[in-house]
């Protein structure tokens, strides 16, 4: 399922850098590794890769980056008390709820994508843009 809750694009960029950046935060590495590939066949940067939410807030706080993937089910710290944390020292970054677990999207989430809808997430992250 895809799901955007928040007004999606009014013609602006949402990025301030010379390619859209994103901060990809899930604890599986193979999840990471593909979710890596998709974003920069799509020119995207990856600024990071986190296994939980503790190990995203600083990646966030120094890169701010434009799209933050976020796994819900978390070690340390889940997606949701990430999210929080996120907003408050990464005000510009888009949350994307990316989970498995989720049936549809969360408050604390910009959109929401089911793992199983993978191949969907480049459409929606450019929906952004």
């Amino acid at each position: 399922m895809v799901a955007a809750a928040r007004p999606l694009g009014d013609g602006s960029h949402v990025t301030q850098h010379e390619r859209p950046t994103v901060l990809i935060v899930d604890d599986d590495i193979e999840v990471r590794h593909v979710l890596r590939l998709l974003c920069e066949s799509e020119d995207f940067e990856v600024i990071g890769e986190a296994s939980n939410g503790v190990e995203a807030v600083p990646m966030a706080l120094k890169h701010q980056p434009d799209f933050v993937i976020l796994d819900y089910k978390l070690p340390r710290l889940d997606g949701e008390g990430a999210a929080e944390i996120l907003r408050s020292i990464s005000p510009v970054s888009k949350i994307v709820a990316f989970s498995a677990v989720l049936e549809k999207q969360p408050e604390w989430a910009d959109a929401y994508l089911n793992k199983e809808r993978i191949s969907d997430l480049m459409p929606l992250l450019q929906t952004f843009i």
